[in-house]
């Protein structure tokens, strides 16, 4: 389920914690970054709170679910494999520009 809110925190157009898909106000018609939220939502469904635990403590698990959902988002034409690689550096994951863009080809 989609949720339109603003009470995600600000650094954030959206985010999910499956059941739900929260996504800013001004982003609620942004196809490619729901499809984003769709590929962490599949992951969480079956096993949720290992799967949140994970993300947050392995960053080598963070790194494949955003590249998973980036690749995705690529796909809908919401950004470019270069905005995705830049955006994956903002998740602290301690690799590199050029790794990213690895990571994403």
């Amino acid at each position: 389920m989609v949720v339109s809110t603003n009470l995600i925190p600000k650094s954030f157009s959206a985010c999910c914690l499956w059941p739900f898909i929260f996504v800013r106000p001004e982003q609620s018609s942004n196809n490619a970054l729901i499809e984003h939220e769709l590929v962490h939502y599949r992951e969480q469904a079956w096993i949720t709170p290992v799967w949140v635990i994970l993300y947050f403590v392995s960053r080598k698990f963070r790194l494949a679910a955003e590249v998973r959902a980036y690749t995705r988002q690529i796909e809908f034409g919401g950004v470019t494999q270069e905005q995705a690689a830049h955006a994956l550096l903002s998740y602290r994951l301690g690799i590199t520009y050029e790794k990213a863009m690895q990571a994403l080809a």
